[in-house]
């Protein structure tokens, strides 16, 4: 259980930082104030991941106007960290970055600081970061993703730099944190509410990683956070030719 109990933490944090300013997404595509994680935008810029991931089955087309980032920047990593943790559907994670960072992969929200200042950490260590606002301030990463050995964040934004590959905002390590802790939060669920379908357990898992501990049964949890995904997924899903699953 020592596991859940670190995701536990991750996505409490979560909780913390965005159910107090989830705003109204105004359509994946479309204009809108902030993010779930109530982060300030960063350059933004585009990115994503040089390596192929050819057939891209969640590409859309489509920007996103606040940031003026392809919504499809970051379907590599999306597909590549759904598999590892066999996830069964990779859009409902490009849903969720639309609502945390609008594709901002240099997202910083959180100033409420959710899981507190860890002994020796800078206060602009302990926030939320990237595309799905995690927080390191929580506990370990997987496989210490984003962390410097000291175990603080790594918070190179330059591209350029040596450091890039471990930073905390590169979307390869935040994508990878993001989708370990929902696949936790699928297995805690699982765990402690028998008898749902595939589908409602990612909806109550996701539900957990905004606000952690509002899942009470198979149709019960955090309805006003996953409508607002729901509502990006949606238009993603119709923009790709995506089939959708039965939410």
């Amino acid at each position: 259980m020592k596991a859940l109990t670190v995701l536990a933490s991750l996505v409490l944090a979560l909780s913390a930082c965005s159910g107090s300013d989830s705003g109204s997404p105004g359509g994946p595509g479309g204009a809108a104030t902030g993010g779930s994680g109530g982060g300030t935008s960063g350059a933004g810029g585009s990115g994503g991941t040089s390596a192929s991931c050819d057939p891209d089955i969640l590409e859309t087309g489509m920007t996103a106007q606040q940031t003026g980032v392809s919504v499809d920047a970051f379907d590599c990593e999306i597909l590549k960290w759904a598999a590892h943790y066999d996830e069964p559907d990779p859009m409902i994670f490009k849903a969720i970055i639309y609502v945390e960072s609008r594709f901002d992969k240099e997202a910083v929200g959180c100033p409420n600081l959710p899981c507190g200042q860890p002994d020796g950490w800078a206060t602009n260590e302990c926030g939320c970061f990237g595309l799905m606002q995690v927080v390191p301030a929580c506990g370990p990463t997987p496989d210490g993703a984003g962390l410097l050995p000291n175990g603080h964040p790594n918070m190179t934004t330059d591209e350029a730099s040596s450091t890039w590959g471990g930073s905390i905002f590169n979307p390869e390590n935040n994508i990878h944190i993001g989708i370990d802790g929902i696949a936790g939060n699928r297995a805690q669920v699982k765990q402690q509410f028998s008898g749902c379908t595939e589908e409602q357990y990612t909806l109550m898992a996701v539900g957990n990683y905004n606000s952690y501990g509002s899942t009470k049964s198979c149709t019960e949890y955090n309805t006003e956070y996953v409508s607002v995904v729901l509502d990006a997924y949606a238009d993603y899903a119709a923009a790709s030719g995506y089939k959708p699953h039965d939410y």
